[in-house]
Protein backbone atom coordinates (compact mmCIF):
# COMPACT_ATOMS: atom_id res chain seq x y z
CA UNK A 1 0.00 0.00 0.00
CA UNK A 2 1.27 3.34 -1.05
CA UNK A 3 2.27 5.67 1.83
CA UNK A 4 0.65 9.15 1.83
CA UNK A 5 2.05 10.73 5.15
CA UNK A 6 4.90 12.71 4.57
CA UNK A 7 7.56 11.90 7.82
CA UNK A 8 11.11 13.62 8.49
CA UNK A 9 12.16 10.12 7.78
CA UNK A 10 10.85 9.65 4.39
CA UNK A 11 11.95 13.38 3.39
CA UNK A 12 15.32 12.47 4.22
CA UNK A 13 14.84 9.61 2.51
CA UNK A 14 14.34 11.72 -0.76
CA UNK A 15 17.16 13.59 -0.62
CA UNK A 16 19.37 10.62 -0.21
CA UNK A 17 17.70 8.97 -3.28
CA UNK A 18 18.17 12.33 -5.34
CA UNK A 19 21.52 12.37 -3.93
CA UNK A 20 21.80 8.75 -5.22
CA UNK A 21 21.20 10.06 -8.42
CA UNK A 22 17.35 8.16 -8.85
CA UNK A 23 14.97 9.71 -10.82
CA UNK A 24 11.58 10.70 -9.13
CA UNK A 25 10.39 7.94 -10.89
CA UNK A 26 12.20 5.54 -9.19
CA UNK A 27 12.38 7.23 -6.03
CA UNK A 28 8.78 7.20 -5.91
CA UNK A 29 8.74 3.68 -6.57
CA UNK A 30 11.56 2.87 -4.18
CA UNK A 31 10.14 4.44 -1.20
CA UNK A 32 6.49 3.58 -2.32
CA UNK A 33 5.16 7.09 -2.07
CA UNK A 34 1.21 8.08 -3.61
CA UNK A 35 1.77 9.74 -7.15
CA UNK A 36 -0.36 12.32 -5.23
CA UNK A 37 3.29 13.42 -2.99
CA UNK A 38 5.05 14.53 -6.30
CA UNK A 39 3.37 18.26 -6.20
CA UNK A 40 3.97 17.94 -2.03
CA UNK A 41 6.49 21.18 -1.81
CA UNK A 42 8.34 19.24 0.89
CA UNK A 43 8.64 16.22 -1.19
CA UNK A 44 10.30 18.70 -4.50
CA UNK A 45 12.20 20.67 -1.75
CA UNK A 46 13.85 18.15 -0.44
CA UNK A 47 14.48 15.93 -3.77
CA UNK A 48 16.32 19.40 -4.93
CA UNK A 49 18.64 19.59 -1.84
CA UNK A 50 19.82 15.76 -2.58
CA UNK A 51 20.14 16.99 -6.82
CA UNK A 52 22.36 20.18 -4.98
CA UNK A 53 24.72 18.15 -3.17
CA UNK A 54 25.55 15.91 -6.32
CA UNK A 55 25.77 18.63 -8.45
CA UNK A 56 28.22 20.71 -6.00
CA UNK A 57 30.33 17.28 -5.88
CA UNK A 58 30.36 16.74 -9.94
CA UNK A 59 30.92 20.28 -10.77
CA UNK A 60 34.07 19.99 -7.75
CA UNK A 61 35.24 17.34 -9.97
CA UNK A 62 35.46 19.65 -13.10
CA UNK A 63 32.36 17.64 -14.84
CA UNK A 64 31.65 20.20 -17.82
CA UNK A 65 27.77 21.52 -17.53
CA UNK A 66 26.79 19.63 -20.73
CA UNK A 67 27.75 16.84 -18.75
CA UNK A 68 25.75 17.85 -15.63
CA UNK A 69 22.46 18.94 -17.79
CA UNK A 70 22.33 15.46 -19.37
CA UNK A 71 23.12 13.28 -16.66
CA UNK A 72 20.49 14.76 -14.40
CA UNK A 73 18.35 16.48 -16.99
CA UNK A 74 18.17 19.75 -15.73
CA UNK A 75 18.20 23.36 -18.21
CA UNK A 76 20.75 25.44 -18.85
CA UNK A 77 19.90 27.93 -16.67
CA UNK A 78 19.57 26.36 -13.88
CA UNK A 79 23.07 25.00 -14.59
CA UNK A 80 24.18 28.21 -14.45
CA UNK A 81 22.55 29.67 -11.51
CA UNK A 82 23.68 26.83 -9.45
CA UNK A 83 27.15 27.76 -10.23
CA UNK A 84 26.80 31.07 -9.01
CA UNK A 85 24.81 30.22 -6.02
CA UNK A 86 26.85 27.42 -4.81
CA UNK A 87 30.45 28.97 -5.80
CA UNK A 88 31.81 28.75 -2.32
CA UNK A 89 30.78 25.42 -1.71
CA UNK A 90 32.09 24.12 -5.48
CA UNK A 91 35.61 25.22 -4.23
CA UNK A 92 35.41 23.92 -0.53
CA UNK A 93 34.66 20.37 -2.30
CA UNK A 94 37.70 21.25 -5.07
CA UNK A 95 39.72 21.99 -1.77
CA UNK A 96 38.93 19.00 -0.28
CA UNK A 97 39.67 16.27 -2.88
CA UNK A 98 43.09 18.08 -3.07
CA UNK A 99 43.35 17.78 0.02
CA UNK A 100 42.20 13.93 0.64
CA UNK A 101 44.67 13.30 -2.29
CA UNK A 102 47.40 14.33 -0.96
CA UNK A 103 46.73 12.95 2.22
CA UNK A 104 45.69 9.93 1.46
CA UNK A 105 47.86 8.17 3.25
CA UNK A 106 47.81 10.04 6.31
CA UNK A 107 48.51 7.19 8.51
CA UNK A 108 51.48 6.05 6.97
CA UNK A 109 53.86 7.49 9.93
CA UNK A 110 52.03 4.26 11.78
CA UNK A 111 54.34 1.61 11.35
CA UNK A 112 51.68 -0.66 12.62
CA UNK A 113 49.56 0.82 9.78
CA UNK A 114 52.34 0.86 7.58
CA UNK A 115 53.24 -2.88 8.20
CA UNK A 116 49.74 -4.05 7.45
CA UNK A 117 49.33 -1.92 4.50
CA UNK A 118 52.43 -3.76 2.90
CA UNK A 119 51.09 -7.14 3.69
CA UNK A 120 47.45 -6.34 2.53
CA UNK A 121 49.58 -5.36 -1.14
CA UNK A 122 51.19 -8.57 -0.66
CA UNK A 123 47.79 -9.95 -0.60
CA UNK A 124 47.06 -8.15 -3.84
CA UNK A 125 44.55 -5.61 -2.10
CA UNK A 126 44.16 -2.50 -3.38
CA UNK A 127 45.79 0.22 -1.33
CA UNK A 128 45.93 4.05 -2.04
CA UNK A 129 49.40 5.68 -3.79
CA UNK A 130 51.40 7.32 -1.29
CA UNK A 131 51.96 11.13 -0.97
CA UNK A 132 55.43 12.74 -1.06
CA UNK A 133 54.75 15.47 0.98
CA UNK A 134 53.03 13.09 4.27
CA UNK A 135 55.81 10.76 3.63
CA UNK A 136 58.51 13.37 3.67
CA UNK A 137 56.56 14.78 7.13
CA UNK A 138 56.34 11.47 8.44
CA UNK A 139 60.07 10.45 7.69
CA UNK A 140 60.90 13.80 9.62
CA UNK A 141 58.77 12.98 13.15
CA UNK A 142 59.96 9.48 13.16
CA UNK A 143 64.11 11.13 12.94
CA UNK A 144 62.90 12.94 15.43
CA UNK A 145 61.41 10.37 17.65
CA UNK A 146 64.46 8.26 17.25
CA UNK A 147 66.66 11.28 18.23
CA UNK A 148 64.91 11.84 21.24
CA UNK A 149 65.90 7.54 22.04
CA UNK A 150 61.93 6.54 21.44
CA UNK A 151 62.69 3.72 18.87
CA UNK A 152 59.06 2.31 19.33
CA UNK A 153 58.12 2.74 15.70
CA UNK A 154 61.83 1.15 14.55
CA UNK A 155 60.59 -2.00 16.45
CA UNK A 156 57.59 -1.88 15.29
CA UNK A 157 58.43 -1.36 11.50
CA UNK A 158 61.05 -4.93 12.16
CA UNK A 159 58.14 -7.00 13.69
CA UNK A 160 56.14 -6.28 10.44
CA UNK A 161 59.18 -6.51 8.25
CA UNK A 162 59.39 -10.29 10.35
CA UNK A 163 55.36 -10.92 9.53
CA UNK A 164 56.20 -10.07 5.76
CA UNK A 165 58.75 -12.32 5.69
CA UNK A 166 57.24 -14.90 6.90
CA UNK A 167 54.15 -14.32 5.10
CA UNK A 168 56.52 -14.53 1.58
CA UNK A 169 58.35 -17.73 2.81
CA UNK A 170 54.90 -19.23 2.98
CA UNK A 171 54.20 -17.97 -0.79
CA UNK A 172 57.97 -20.03 -1.36
CA UNK A 173 56.81 -23.13 0.43
CA UNK A 174 53.69 -23.40 -1.43
CA UNK A 175 55.77 -23.17 -4.75
CA UNK A 176 58.14 -25.35 -3.55
CA UNK A 177 55.23 -27.71 -2.72
CA UNK A 178 53.80 -27.70 -6.24
CA UNK A 179 51.33 -30.37 -7.20
CA UNK A 180 51.20 -34.20 -6.78
CA UNK A 181 53.13 -35.59 -9.16
CA UNK A 182 54.50 -32.28 -10.82
CA UNK A 183 57.67 -31.45 -11.72
CA UNK A 184 59.26 -28.37 -9.85
CA UNK A 185 61.77 -26.62 -12.83
CA UNK A 186 62.14 -23.66 -10.20
CA UNK A 187 62.84 -25.74 -6.96
CA UNK A 188 66.61 -24.61 -6.80
CA UNK A 189 65.62 -20.52 -7.37
CA UNK A 190 63.05 -21.26 -4.76
CA UNK A 191 65.12 -22.67 -2.57
CA UNK A 192 67.38 -19.80 -2.79
CA UNK A 193 64.75 -17.73 -1.87
CA UNK A 194 63.76 -19.52 1.21
CA UNK A 195 67.14 -19.37 2.22
CA UNK A 196 67.78 -15.74 2.20
CA UNK A 197 63.83 -15.39 3.56
CA UNK A 198 65.25 -17.04 6.59
CA UNK A 199 68.30 -14.49 6.90
CA UNK A 200 66.50 -11.48 6.44
CA UNK A 201 64.39 -12.71 9.20
CA UNK A 202 67.20 -13.18 11.52
CA UNK A 203 68.43 -10.21 10.72
CA UNK A 204 65.74 -8.76 11.92
CA UNK A 205 65.95 -10.71 14.80
CA UNK A 206 69.00 -9.42 15.75
CA UNK A 207 67.99 -5.80 14.95
CA UNK A 208 65.35 -6.07 17.70
CA UNK A 209 67.43 -7.88 20.42
CA UNK A 210 69.83 -5.19 19.60
CA UNK A 211 67.41 -2.03 19.85
CA UNK A 212 65.95 -3.61 22.85
CA UNK A 213 68.85 -5.28 25.00
CA UNK A 214 72.40 -3.01 24.19
CA UNK A 215 75.79 -4.61 24.83
CA UNK A 216 77.23 -3.38 28.13
CA UNK A 217 80.05 -3.83 27.53
CA UNK A 218 80.04 -1.49 24.31
CA UNK A 219 78.53 1.14 26.67
CA UNK A 220 81.69 0.50 29.24
CA UNK A 221 83.98 0.61 26.79
CA UNK A 222 82.74 4.25 25.64
CA UNK A 223 82.71 5.54 28.85
CA UNK A 224 86.28 4.51 29.31
CA UNK A 225 87.59 6.06 26.38
CA UNK A 226 85.51 9.07 27.58
CA UNK A 227 87.48 9.03 30.79
CA UNK A 228 90.82 8.60 29.09
CA UNK A 229 90.68 11.45 26.77
CA UNK A 230 89.09 13.72 28.89
CA UNK A 231 91.99 12.89 31.48
CA UNK A 232 94.45 13.77 29.04
CA UNK A 233 93.39 16.92 27.91
CA UNK A 234 92.87 18.07 31.94
CA UNK A 235 97.01 16.96 32.48
CA UNK A 236 98.02 18.85 29.11
CA UNK A 237 95.90 21.37 29.91
CA UNK A 238 97.76 22.03 33.70
CA UNK A 239 101.10 21.58 31.98
CA UNK A 240 100.48 24.19 29.57
CA UNK A 241 99.24 26.86 32.24
CA UNK A 242 102.67 26.00 34.48
CA UNK A 243 104.58 27.16 31.64
CA UNK A 244 102.40 30.04 31.02
CA UNK A 245 102.61 31.01 34.67
CA UNK A 246 106.63 30.14 34.71
CA UNK A 247 107.19 32.70 31.34
CA UNK A 248 105.25 35.43 32.23
CA UNK A 249 105.54 35.60 35.68
CA UNK A 250 109.07 34.15 36.68
CA UNK A 251 111.66 36.97 34.77
CA UNK A 252 114.66 34.85 36.66
CA UNK A 253 113.44 31.29 34.49
CA UNK A 254 116.29 29.80 32.83
CA UNK A 255 116.20 28.97 29.19
CA UNK A 256 117.02 25.33 30.76
CA UNK A 257 113.98 25.38 32.79
CA UNK A 258 111.82 26.83 30.26
CA UNK A 259 112.78 23.84 28.15
CA UNK A 260 112.27 21.56 30.26
CA UNK A 261 109.03 22.57 30.58
CA UNK A 262 108.33 22.82 26.67
CA UNK A 263 109.25 19.34 26.87
CA UNK A 264 106.74 18.15 29.61
CA UNK A 265 104.06 19.68 27.26
CA UNK A 266 105.09 17.44 24.16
Amino acid sequence: MARYKITDAILQDVERYAEDQYSIEDMFDELNLSKKLKQDERVIQAYERGLIKLFILSASSDMEDKEIMDEFDITAERCKTWREQFSTEIQQAKDKIEEDKKHATKQFSSPLYSGMRNIMNQNYKESAPISQDVLAEDIKKMVKKVQKGDTSDLLTMLTTNILQLQLFNGVVTSNLMGEAGKKIDSFEILSNMQIKVMQETRKSIMAINEITNPKRTTFIKEVAQHNHLHSNSEKKEEIENELQKAITHTETATDAEVLSMKEKVR
